[in-house]
């Protein structure tokens, strides 16, 4: 017995743009992974990063313009396929992700939850990329620091009052609603809520003051500790103004973390 990801969003542009921002390298890393290649067709393959090793190729098993998209990773006896279904309606398109070949014993239980709130948030970027940024080359901001805590911790050191929130609200806060809230360092920020999992350790939100960049904060448990994730994707933005935004929010992630004291690893 198998588990699956099932997941929809509607997305306000046509079947083809929508098919151009899965199935193309440079499309995909403008909303998915940090570097992408594609050799397009049945038969083909889709090779994704997402930086520090993880990385990882898989053969293309269904190719059906502007309509589905599925690749399939092969481990042993189990096969994982990612499979995107696309239906035009009221001026847009019906994205449906499905991912299915999860066990369903407890050894795969952290992957599965792990990936189920990942593509919650991807799919959410997804159309947030195709409705407010399309064609944008993205700036991706990245911090990924190992350190000895569990994800609960690292979560609320990052998304509460010595992150994020001074008055650790956005924990709280539930998917498509609105937030307004100011940094332990004293900065506002504002926007929508793309989803919420304080009890997987991920985050994922839009920020009106960088021209609607979007953040994820993502906690990987790890055999020593955790891997905090922070992704933080801005569009449009000047050099000098994703430098401004590098430094200000690695001193936040840094100090929320605690990575300059004894604590972190």
């Amino acid at each position: 017995m198998s588990r699956r990801i099932v997941k929809e969003v509607f997305v306000q542009a046509p079947p083809d743009v929508v098919w151009r921002a899965l199935t193309e390298a440079e499309e995909l890393t403008r909303w998915f992974p940090v570097d992408a290649r594609v050799q397009p067709g049945l038969g083909g393959s889709i090779w994704i990063s997402f930086g520090g090793g993880v990385e990882g190729e898989a053969p293309i098993t269904a190719w059906e313009p502007n309509r589905r998209f599925e690749w399939t990773e092969t481990r042993g006896a189990v096969k994982l396929a990612v499979d995107f279904q696309l239906e035009a309606k009221s001026g847009g398109t019906v994205v449906r992700l499905v991912n299915s070949g999860f066990g369903a014993g407890p050894d795969w239980d952290d992957e599965f939850h792990m990936t189920e709130r990942g593509w919650a948030y991807f799919m959410q970027h997804l159309r947030w990329y195709l409705e407010r940024h399309r064609g944008k080359p993205r700036d991706l901001i990245v911090f990924r620091e190992l350190v000895a805590l569990t994800p609960a911790e690292a979560f609320q050191r990052l998304s509460g009052t010595a992150g994020l929130s001074k008055d650790d609200g956005l924990a709280a806060a539930s998917p498509a609603s609105a937030y307004e809230t100011t940094t332990a360092h004293g900065d506002r920020l504002s926007g929508e809520i793309l989803t919420s999992s304080p009890a997987t350790g991920q985050l994922g939100l839009t920020i009106r003051e960088l021209d609607d960049a979007t953040l994820f904060l993502e906690m990987e448990p790890a055999p020593t500790g955790v891997r905090a994730g922070f992704w933080l994707s801005t569009y449009g933005l000047g050099s000098d103004e994703v430098a401004r935004a590098r430094e200000k929010f690695e001193r936040l992630y840094r100090s929320a973390l605690r990575l300059d004291s004894d604590a972190a690893t």
